[in-house]
């Protein structure tokens, strides 16, 4: 059985990246224009990011992520600086989390994912302002309370059951053969 200590660091690492590249590029002078396209784009890079890990840690296809994330990307492209793209984007975050790679009891994913992230959507708004540094820090707030997933997750529902060695599974059929007779 795996550790819960992986993907948590992993989410807290990604949530710290994330706002280094906000603070980078929320630097730079003179593309006001485009200002709320770049956001949405770094907020759709990091939920594509964090889509992916999590992917990767639920053992599930690429192909699972392909939509979610393009109907987030088409949505931020049409309307950018409308709080609903934040909001999608967070739904999007819950969907694939809870929906595609970790599901469980529909009663209990969807309590889970209003606390985490809703809460953690909510808890951003509310803690930080417009400038870059507390935008920074509000996204690596969100990831950090992301990171109580892998807390609160049932590690005993196997999503982070080890890959079965197919040496390990030989093993046991010939014990369990040799066992009948």
């Amino acid at each position: 059985m795996r550790s819960g200590s992986r993907p948590i660091r992993t989410t807290i690492l990604v949530g710290g990246l994330g706002a280094l590249l906000w603070l980078v590029v929320d630097q730079f002078p003179g593309w006001h224009w485009i200002r709320p396209w770049v956001r949405f784009g770094l907020i759709w890079l990091g939920t594509a990011c964090y889509a992916l890990l999590l992917v990767r840690w639920s053992r599930r296809g690429l192909a699972a992520v392909i939509f979610p994330l393009a109907v987030l990307g088409l949505w931020g492209g049409a309307l950018p600086p409308a709080r609903s793209g934040v909001v999608l984007a967070l739904a999007i975050l819950s969907w694939v989390r809870s929906g595609l790679c970790f599901p469980g009891p529909p009663g209990r994913v969807v309590v889970r994912e209003a606390l985490i992230c809703g809460g953690g959507g909510i808890l951003v708004q509310v803690l930080t302002t417009h400038g870059a540094v507390s935008g920074a820090l509000g996204i690596w707030l969100f990831f950090l309370v992301q990171a109580l997933f892998f807390v609160f997750l049932d590690t005993d529902s196997g999503a982070f059951a080890a890959a079965e060695d197919p040496f390990e599974r030989a093993r046991q059929r010939a014990e369990s053969l040799l066992q009948r007779y």
